[in-house]
């Protein structure tokens, strides 16, 4: 046998099972380039997802601005809807906002006002207020006035309330006519049982956002239950440890965010150290209660914010 018999014989060309192959590599090629691009894309997403959830981050953000914002708008009820929706480039949480109004129940706010969602970037900086974002209600009004002698006076307010009958419920700003110590604020409160305060207000700047602080406002990580049963007059025990529980767990890279709610970091510290209760919001009693602050000479005056029947006792 010869050399040249041992060579097979080349094909002859095939120019369409050539192309053929040229577009079929050119498609597995395209398929595994998208498939890893694709793939990718996921990974990056899902690493930044991871990132922007990383640690107690959801839980911090909910603790920092969730609690800053009922310390920024002591005049809404603020609820959360949702916890945490995480995207490549921002966290967030939506809340219910729901105006106080004089009377009515805890329960009714669920299904009432508007809900926004609160959102950071990948850098932890948030934006607020979002659109449709109201604050000019009555009950800011009036603690717009705090500190002042902005109208009505006690006469006024005497005349306002007389008009009123006594069993309806009333949405009332108490001004006191200088800051009282927790001591001095538990004493105010055990002379006026009546007029129990949801709401104090520990700030004494006219014209800024005030700082009020619910003071049924659950400690963190504090143990679930009922609250305890209250004496006639007396204040939870978490309301001024509460708010310095709060401020105290705030770090110093939290001022931008603050800042954007209207509460300065260290207007946030000094109001805690100094403890004083300038103010109080108080919505769950009638006309007739509030007459009896008129006279007392720690109220430099009682600014009624929203007045309604109570339909739900019979006296």
């Amino acid at each position: 046998m010869t050399e040249q018999e041992d060579i097979p014989p080349i094909p002859d060309f095939d120019l369409g099972r050539t192309k053929w192959a040229i577009r079929r590599g050119v498609a597995r090629t395209a398929v595994t380039a998208a498939v890893i691009l694709l793939v990718g894309v996921l990974l990056l997403n899902l690493g930044a997802q991871w990132i922007q959830r990383r640690g107690d981050r959801e839980e911090r953000m909910v603790n920092v601005l969730g609690t800053a914002l009922e310390v920024a708008n002591p005049g809404y009820r603020i609820y959360p809807v949702t916890c945490c929706d995480a995207t490549a480039f921002s966290l967030s949480f939506a809340v219910r906002f729901t105006p106080l109004r004089a009377g009515g129940d805890a329960s009714n706010y669920f299904s009432g006002g508007a809900v926004f969602t609160v959102s950071q970037n990948q850098f932890g900086r948030v934006e607020w207020p979002p659109p449709g974002f109201v604050r000019e209600t009555p009950l800011f009004t009036a603690l717009d006035s705090v500190g002042t002698d902005a109208p009505p006076s006690k006469a006024d307010t005497r005349r306002i309330l007389d008009r009123l009958p006594e069993s309806m419920s009333a949405l009332a700003v108490v001004d006191f006519a200088k800051p009282l110590g927790e001591s001095e604020f538990s004493a105010f409160v055990r002379r006026h049982p009546t007029v129990l305060p949801e709401t104090a207000i520990y700030d004494g700047r006219i014209g800024g956002t005030p700082i009020g602080w619910r003071l049924d406002t659950p400690l963190p990580n504090a143990p679930q239950g009922d609250a305890p049963e209250l004496a006639p007059g007396e204040l939870p025990g978490n309301g001024l440890a509460g708010f310095r529980h709060w401020v105290g767990s705030l770090r110093d890279h939290d001022a931008v965010n603050l800042d954007k709610l209207g509460l300065g970091l260290k207007l946030l510290r000094k109001s805690a150290a100094d403890g004083l209760a300038y103010a109080y919001v108080t919505r769950h009693n009638r006309v007739g209660d509030l007459r009896a602050l008129i006279d007392d000479p720690l109220v430099r005056a009682v600014r009624v914010a929203d007045v309604a029947y109570d339909l739900t006792t019979p006296n």
